[in-house]
Formats: structure tokens, sequence, C-alpha cells
């Protein structure tokens, strides 16, 4: 049987519903439902159960989406890391967005390439004639165009194709050397005026190519806001609040223009000018990009919400590490986030008679990253003050998802089919470690140069790095490649036996790393890639793929190539809680209001229970139904 073979039969449901909850973890649910936080959850635990969810390896968002979406292990949809290597010339790449370099004529259409390879449930049941609607779903971008009405997650772009950069507008001086000092644009007042620019998509000159610009000018007469004009619109920005939508048109050249939309926060006006601009989106009312199936359908979204947050991780992070927003600015964000996916959740839900429908939320995730430290004190940033302040933040959140799905188990009947789920856990990232600095002081890599303390990046970008002398090397988070003569640029390891062994000193050595700090096991298991993926594209995978213990990740240098000096050091950005460790350490959540046939459930039984539930099975699934 072909791969995208359906056997159909008859159907079990007339509906199914699929909530996602990213991030959820098992753990806390079960505290927060034994506390009466959770009566939603309690209440389809009773009617069905409630069980954890063996997670993807790695436990990284992008690929366990793509496995919950294909019911198949990362050797078949071939989304291994949030980054992945050019083989060419060993640089990190995006792996979950991929523009079309054969695109010369910048068709809109054609302008990125889908990074999730095979089919996904909706693919099956959309062909076979079940109405399908798939809500902000990751990976999913660039979108098939087939029956199936989608409107893409994680991966979708900003206006300028890239994963969105924020725009601090200040008066103040920032240093070069501060983190984040790339996205801020100085400005000067002239009396009560500010005159500046937003930056929109690059427009090719003559010999180069340079970011389209609108000008805005901001009146700052006031204390506790200002009022921007943006093409002959004026909008009010009271300082600590959000503003509304503003779109803004850029000129593009040969009688092109693209629009986006933005949003504000004023952080102050005096003694310094200090102003947030998200990242320029794309305009859901007039998409640069094709981000739905069909390209019609996000315009039908937004003519029921209005404007929306569009790219695929929209919650700013960077901006709370950096400074250049505070914890409620980030907590409101978030809140209007959910709120947008909210409404389409419900205009989509207060319409469906039968078919599926599969909705999934984000902000659980990010939330948890910025404020598991409150629930860590042994964290290095640990700070009881700051645990009482926003203690209560990531239960909040949990009990947001138990409000939303409560409304949800009002639209479900005997013959609908509910599942709610969370593609990984959570825990805290107290230890940072550097891969390839394990990789140098073990004789697997070798550099040109001594790194110093004042490089933070470690030589990031590999620029040190002697390939002649250099057998592994790691980039993303978590994953190692050999160097092999005929795959890589300037590979000088024989693939086969030679490999092997390498592979095998790797593995030997690195799953005994200890912390020099207290003694304590860093990795759980260094897993090789033929002993966990199949499929056609796993010749595509990392070499090993390292599982860190509770506590521990991969720095953010090992995902650029870069080689600090130490091999640890204590995690101090505001990022404080992470997933990227063993899979066996964070599973998910699964919740259904139907009996299951298996007590270790993984999310790759998602697809395949999904195509069962309307009598259906597709051939080459490495899930299998629960019921």
């Amino acid at each position: 049987m072909q791969e995208n073979s359906v056997n159909t039969g008859k159907p079990k449901y007339k509906r199914v519903i699929l909530i996602g909850m990213d991030g959820l973890d098992p753990k806390l649910v079960s505290s927060l439902m034994a506390q009466g936080h959770l009566p939603n959850f309690e209440r389809l635990s009773n009617s069905g159960g409630f069980w954890p969810m063996a997670t993807s390896n790695p436990a990284q968002s992008p690929v366990a989406w793509a496995s919950l979406a294909t019911g198949n292990n990362p050797g078949h949809h071939g989304i291994f890391d949030f980054l992945g290597r050019r083989v060419s010339d060993y640089m990190p790449e995006l792996a979950i967005l991929r523009m079309n370099p054969k695109n010369v004529f910048g068709k809109r259409e054609a302008m990125f390439l889908p990074v999730m390879h095979g089919n996904a449930f909706w693919d099956y049941t959309s062909d076979n004639n079940i109405p399908s609607v798939i809500l902000k779903w990751p990976m999913t971008f660039q979108p098939k165009q087939n029956r199936a009405k989608l409107y893409a997650g994680l991966g979708v772009p900003d206006i300028k194709g890239g994963l969105g950069r924020y725009a601090f507008y200040t008066t103040k001086d920032i240093s070069k050397n501060e983190e984040g000092s790339e996205k801020v644009i100085k400005v000067k007042a002239s009396g009560n005026s500010i005159k500046t620019f937003i930056s929109g998509p690059n427009v090719a000159k003559l010999t180069t190519r340079e970011a389209a610009k609108t000008d805005i000018n901001i009146d700052i007469s006031a204390q506790s806001k200002i009022e921007i004009n943006v093409d002959g619109k004026k909008v009010i920005v009271n300082k600590g609040q959000w503003s509304e939508w503003v779109e803004v048109k850029f000129k593009l050249g040969l009688m092109k223009t693209a629009t986006g939309i933005v949003k504000f926060y004023l952080n102050d006006v005096s003694p310094e000018f200090e102003l947030y601009m998200t990242p320029v989106q794309i305009n859901p009312k007039d998409p640069a990009f094709v981000i739905s199936s069909p390209d019609e359908y996000i315009k039908e979204l937004a003519d029921q919400v209005g404007h929306f947050y569009t790219l695929g991780m929209p919650e700013d992070t960077k901006a709370v590490e950096e400074g250049r927003t505070d914890e409620e600015a980030f907590i409101t964000m978030c809140d209007e986030i959910v709120e947008e996916q909210e409404k389409m959740l419900w205009y989509e839900l207060n319409k469906f008679k039968e078919g599926l429908l599969a909705s999934a939320f984000f902000s659980s995730d990010r939330i948890q990253h910025i404020f598991w430290v409150t629930k860590d004190p042994s964290h290095p940033l640990y700070n009881k003050a700051y645990a009482e302040k926003y203690g209560h933040v990531i239960d909040d959140y949990y009990r947001k998802m138990d409000r939303i799905l409560g409304e949800v188990m009002k639209h479900v009947d005997d013959s609908t089919a509910l599942m709610v789920f969370s593609d990984h856990g959570f825990s805290s990232f107290r230890r940072t470690v550097h891969i390839n600095t394990w990789l140098v002081q073990n004789g697997f890599m070798t550099l040109t140069k001594k790194i110093t303390k004042d490089d933070k990046d470690g030589g990031g970008l590999f620029q040190f790095v002697d390939w002649k002398k250099t057998q592994a090397y790691a980039l993303g988070f978590g994953s190692i490649y050999l160097n092999i003569k005929g795959r890589e640029k300037n590979g000088i390891v024989e693939a086969g036996a030679a490999a092997d062994s390498i592979s095998n000193a790797i593995v030997e050595k690195l799953s005994k790393l200890t912390d020099p700090k207290d003694g304590q096991r860093a990795i759980r298991d260094v897993y090789k890639s033929k002993d966990i993926y199949s499929g056609s594209q796993a010749v595509n995978s990392p070499d090993l793929i390292v599982g860190f213990e509770d506590g521990f990740r991969a720095s953010w240098q090992t995902a650029i190539g870069g080689a600090p000096v130490e091999i640890m050091e204590d995690n101090l950005k505001k990022w404080s809680g992470d997933h990227i460790i063993d899979p066996s350490v964070v599973p998910g959540i699964l919740l259904t209001n139907f009996a299951v046939n298996s007590k270790e459930p993984s999310l790759m039984d998602i697809a395949p229970t999904v195509l069962s539930c309307f009598g259906m099975t597709a051939a080459g699934m490495d899930g299998k139904t629960l019921i």
C-alpha cells in the first residue's frame, strides 16, 4: 500500500474536536485538578480519561506538532529541530521556514516551500469529503491548497519573511554591545515631535536590496500618552498600554505595495522616550503571503475577528528578556493573542455541524518559558519577591485553558469525539550546556584559536573551527552531526565503521557528563538517529540527539555553532523554563471523552485516532489508533 492510501468504513463519530494546548505539563495539571482549579479538565477526565502522553524526540514544538499531524516519527515528516544545517557550508538555517529559491519573479503564492513532508490527518479527511477546519497548527506554512480550511501557525513569517523582529524607538543611548541593540532605532525629539520610520520588506535596488520604509510622526506633547501619525491615520497610545492594530503600507516599486499590521506599547515619554513596536505582521485583510487554505480563508477570519496576530510565534519573549517590555506588557500581549484565537474558535464552533475541527493555543507555552522561575526556588534567578508577584501567572494560564475547554464542552454530544492534548510538558532550565565546548575539550572538534571569556558567542557560526581536524559539531538544541566525508563540505570521517566508532565514543563519554558545580548528571541519554528515526527523510537527520537531564539544556550558543570557554554555566536569562530535555522527563497530556485502548499513548497516536473516529485507516503511520 502507498503511504497515502486510505481504507474507509463506518464512522464512529459524526464530529471530532481537537484542542491543542502547547506545553501543558501532566504533573501541574494533576496538581491543579486535585486542588479543584481545573473543573472542566476534571469533568473530561471522568467522562473518558487523562494520561501523560509520550512526546517526540527531541521534545521540541516543531517536531512534536509535525508528529501529531502525520502520525509519524521525524524520519518521515523531516522536522528534527528548530534549526538545521546547510550541508554545503555547515551554517545553521531555520528548519521551520523555507524560502523558495526558484521564485525569481517574486510570485506571492510561490514565495515559500512547505517544511513538513507527508500527509497530515486533515489531508486524508478533506480528501474523503469530510469538512475539516484547522486553526493555527504549527509547521503548516506554506499551506497545501486542498479542501481543508486551514490557518497556518508556527512557521508563519512576518512581512519581511523572517520569524519576527520587534523595533524599539528611544531617545536613550543604547550600547552596541547590549543584547538586542540591533533592534533599537535611536530617535531625537524636535520640540514635541519625533519623526522616524517603520522598516518593511526588502526591495531590490539596482545593486542592492534595501528595506522599504514608511514614515511616522509622533506627537509627545502629553506626558502620559502619544499620538502616532501613520499614513494620515492618527493613533493614540497611552503609557503602559497596548495600542490598537495599525495598518502600515509599504511601497515596493513598480506600482507594488504591501500592507502589514503592528501594535505599539508605550513605556515612557520622559525623561527618555521608549516605545516598543511588534514585528510587522502579515495583514490578514491583505495578506502579503499565502498563510491559509484556501487563500481567502484568512480574510474570512479577519472579517469576523478584525485584525489579529498572524506571526507564527507572536508572543515576544525576546522583548521581555532584553528589557524592551516588562512582564505586565508580556502577559497582556499573551492574553490578547489567546482572546483573538478564542474568537476564531467560537466562530467555527458555532457553525460546526459535522466533520473535523482542530484548534491550537500556544501562549501557555510562552508564559511558562518566562515565569517558570517562580516555581523553582533552586533556579539561579529565583527571587522571592518576584515569585510572590508573578507566581500566579502560570496557574492562571492553566485555568484559562480550563475555561476554554468548558466552553468547548458545551458543544460536545454523544456523536462528538473530543481530544485535548499538549505536545510536551515543562520543567526548569537552570544550567546551560555548551555542547561544542564539550566536543572541543574531548578531542572531537578542533579550533583555530583559543576562545576567551570576552567572546560570549564562543565563535558563533563555527567561525574558528578547523574542519580538517574536526570529527563532530553541534547546532540547534541538542543535535550533533558527524563531519562525514562526501556529505559535509570538508568532511574527514569515513561513513560506516569509522563513523559508528566515533558515534559510540561520543555517546559513551557524553552520557557521563556531570555538572562541575555539584556533580549532578547532566545527560540522561544520547540517541543515535538510526535507532529512533525511520522513513525517507531520516537521511537528513542529525547523527546524534542529546537527551538532557531535568534542569539542563543546550545553550543558545550551541544552537548557532558557538563554543564558549566553559562547558556549563548558570542560565541567567528570563527564559527560565524549558522542555528540550530527554523526552521521558517531559511527556505531554491527553484527555478524551471516550475510553482508549492504551495506558501509554503517544502523540503519534492522535492522527490515526482521528481517522479511526471517521471509520478510516491510513497506511504507513507509526502511531496506533486509541479506539
